[in-house]
């Protein structure tokens, strides 16, 4: 698993609670307990998460881990490992009800292998949770910088999740405003290498009415994907 480019970038999404909360609630109904996530990064997201009663944060970044481990250390229910699901997941002991992953997949070379891990680390039945970024025309420049391999098509990203030995239970586009300002913002931020925080909280303002107005499901496109799948 390549190194995440852009943590200049989860620090500036740090910011962003309005739509870190979105994401999560959006993610939360389909998350029980034992849950293992991938790719927790600074934790902006996790945060949402505490609840859980067994819980583990992971990330490939060792860096990174350490800011996870001062973050939660008075979780008691939390734990942080290092962890590189795209290569040696030996190490990992035990099995989870749900592993979830947001805005992870795409960083991964081999995301068909990841994929399989999880599976293998999951219960009989567990679910895998994932948001990805969508729609194939919309890489840009800033994906790159973030070390993004690609974005995905739903036939694609089906297809993947079942070679992989899940069952598919859903899977929806989500954001559909967002999509539209990531292209706008390439066409008039063209060279810029990170988002910029005055762009974050301008679309983070304009959250709680995006939640109000976009359908709960069948969203013809959308900035993300996000899917649910059962382990067979």
């Amino acid at each position: 698993m390549t190194k995440y480019k852009g943590t200049k970038t989860l620090e500036v999404l740090e910011g962003a609670d309005n739509y870190n909360k979105w994401i999560a609630s959006s993610l939360m109904p389909h998350v029980k307990s034992p849950a293992l996530e991938i790719g927790a990064g600074t934790g902006n997201i996790s945060e949402y998460f505490t609840h859980i009663k067994d819980l583990v944060l992971s990330d490939n970044d060792s860096q990174l881990v350490r800011k996870l481990s001062e973050k939660f250390k008075k979780n008691v229910n939390i734990a942080v490992e290092v962890l590189d699901v795209a290569s040696n997941i030996s190490k990992v002991k035990r099995q989870f009800k749900t592993i979830f992953a947001i805005n992870v997949l795409e960083h991964i070379e081999d995301d068909l292998k990841a994929l399989q891990n999880m599976n293998m680390l999951l219960e009989k039945g567990g679910r895998v949770v994932l948001l990805v970024p969508a729609k194939k025309f919309a890489f840009t420049d800033l994906d790159k910088n973030l070390g993004h391999f690609r974005r995905y098509e739903k036939n694609e990203l089906q297809e993947k999740i079942k070679h992989a030995g899940f069952e598919l239970e859903k899977i929806e586009f989500f954001n559909f405003l967002g999509l539209l300002s990531w292209l706008v913002r390439d066409r008039v931020s063209r060279g810029e290498e990170h988002l910029k925080k005055s762009h974050v909280k301008l679309f983070d303002f304009i959250v709680p009415i995006l939640k109000v107005i976009e359908p709960k499901s069948r969203l013809p496109i959308g900035i993300s994907l996000i899917v649910v799948a059962r382990k067979k």
